[in-house]
């Protein structure tokens, strides 16, 4: 293996955070995601483990940065082509970088290696293989070589499957066999990873955090953009017809956010909020201000780095005052919070 892929600055590995139990690995993407298993995230969220941890064993062990769900597959499904989660740790250590992608024909007999955490190795051990080629359901199929070493097992889930000959990541581990002695483990290649996350390798420093006032977790939303062109993406709420807005919003009832609400805009690099509907209003809170101010209507708002959009949203708020009463209502605002730091793994 080259020097980076002896001690990967890409590898994850994904704890619980109520326990610190180990229980899977992960993969640094090109926009600073993580890849990894569903099932390994599902094993952190439930028996009330609490949230997920993800650390860099080869350049800060023992960290455990908090990691934000941003996508998860459900039911988590071991084998399953789409056995994909996305997390979004809170930093990355100094020296991290993004794994090097490779779509793969395949090739039988390629020597492929892959870094995980099975029990009693909670600081992970490597497992050499040869590549058998593809199997009918679309996924990588590579076995252990003689009697020696690690076999792939259960916690190389999530990690990447590393292509010697190809000097590239070309899958990550979803399963092994259930037979310990075949020793062989099956991982989702990089085009079904791609269809599944396209911001796989794709950098997106500008992004939103949507955060959402009735209790949802954050979740980041990319505002890809090329060339100097002006680029649109419509704030709202879906109505499931066939044309919606880019950036949709949670259309239960009772709601404040209108079908096509308000638009960000980039030109030239410049970010903007507008607001275009008539008698719609929408809110900025600038980075630092307590207070909001309103976009002008027909007019528009220049975004800053930090800058938080509000749209304004109804909540429940609890029983009514009388038994049998309604539940009251308040007052409450989506945040979009805007994000460009140009610090996105490129």
């Amino acid at each position: 293996m080259g020097s980076k892929a002896a001690k990967p600055p890409w590898q994850v590995r994904i704890r619980a955070a109520r326990d610190g139990a180990v229980v899977g690995g992960g993969i640094l993407c090109a926009n600073g995601t993580v890849l990894t298993c569903a099932h390994v995230v599902q094993k952190c969220t439930g028996a009330d483990r609490g949230g997920v941890l993800a650390d860099f064993p080869f350049l800060e062990r023992g960290s455990g940065i908090p990691a934000r769900i941003v996508l998860a597959r459900e039911p988590a499904a071991a084998g399953a082509r789409d056995d994909i989660a996305v997390l979004r740790p809170d930093r990355l250590p100094h020296g991290a970088e993004p794994a090097p992608f490779r779509d793969a024909a395949a090739p039988a007999g390629h020597t492929l290696g892959a870094y995980g955490f099975p029990v009693g190795h909670p600081e992970g051990v490597w497992s050499g293989g040869r590549l058998a080629g593809r199997t009918a359901a679309g996924l990588l199929q590579f076995a252990a070589t003689g009697p020696e070493g690690h076999p792939p097992a259960h916690g190389f889930s999530g990690s990447p499957v590393w292509d010697e000959q190809l000097q590239a990541v070309i899958g990550m581990v979803t399963a092994v066999d259930r037979q310990s002695a075949l020793r062989t483990a099956y991982a989702v290649p990089v085009d079904e990873l791609r269809l599944h996350w396209p911001e796989l390798t794709d950098p997106y420093p500008v992004r939103l955090w949507v955060h959402d006032p009735h209790g949802g977790p954050p979740r980041m939303i990319p505002l890809p953009t090329r060339g100097p062109e002006r680029h649109e993406f419509w704030v709202g709420r879906g109505d499931g017809t066939p044309t919606e807005p880019e950036i949709l919003l949670a259309s239960r009832r009772p709601h404040a956010v209108s079908r096509w609400h308000c638009r960000l805009a980039c030109e030239y690099g410049h970010w903007f909020v507008e607001s275009p509907v008539p008698q719609v209003s929408t809110f900025v809170r600038q980075r630092g201000d307590d207070g909001l101010r309103q976009v002008p209507e027909q007019g528009r708002l220049r975004l800053h780095h930090g800058d938080r959009v509000a749209l304004r949203a109804i909540v429940l708020a609890g029983p009514g005052p009388a038994a049998g009463a309604p539940p009251q209502r308040a007052a409450a605002y989506w945040e979009l919070e805007f994000v460009d730091d140009r610090s996105t793994m490129l």
